[in-house]
């Protein structure tokens, strides 16, 4: 392989490892959250409705996210061999990307049908506790 596909290939496993972690963090059921439900005084119905959106979603995004994988192995094989040409490799590539958009785009109409249920208020609040966890998280990593 040339430099320059190397350089794009190598960028796309960051990438790829970067988005695994991220998608980890996705499985946080935040409408169930004792604290969540408290501090944005979430309704039954909107637990409801959320709960909803995100069991309607699921089995496309885990179907989704399957494919990724499965794809995501094949391109780390055809770079662990070296032998592809640059047509093969360009082309689980560009399916790797494509299969990344799609996964990605599910889960942002996902988001935003989420997004929908609640007040402009219960949503700062929400980037509030979001913000505060992460930072809980990344903290705990650093005293390990």
């Amino acid at each position: 392989m040339n430099t320059q596909l190397s350089r794009i290939v190598a960028a796309t496993l960051v990438v790829a490892a970067l988005a695994g972690a991220g998608t980890a963090a996705q499985g946080f059921k935040w409408w169930q959250d004792e604290r969540f439900k408290r501090e944005l005084a979430l309704s039954s119905e909107q637990i409801e409705r959320l709960e909803a959106i995100y069991q309607s979603t699921g089995p496309a995004m885990r179907t989704q996210k399957a494919a990724l994988d499965k794809l995501q192995a094949e391109l780390s094989k055809v770079v662990a061999d070296g032998t592809a040409d640059e047509a093969a490799a360009t082309d689980i590539i560009s399916r790797v990307e494509a299969a990344r958009s799609d996964l990605g785009r599910t889960r942002a109409v996902m988001l935003y049908r989420m997004r929908r249920i609640l007040t402009s208020d219960q949503h700062v609040k929400l980037k509030v506790l979001f913000d505060e966890r992460e930072r809980d998280r990344h903290g705990r990593g650093n005293h390990r």
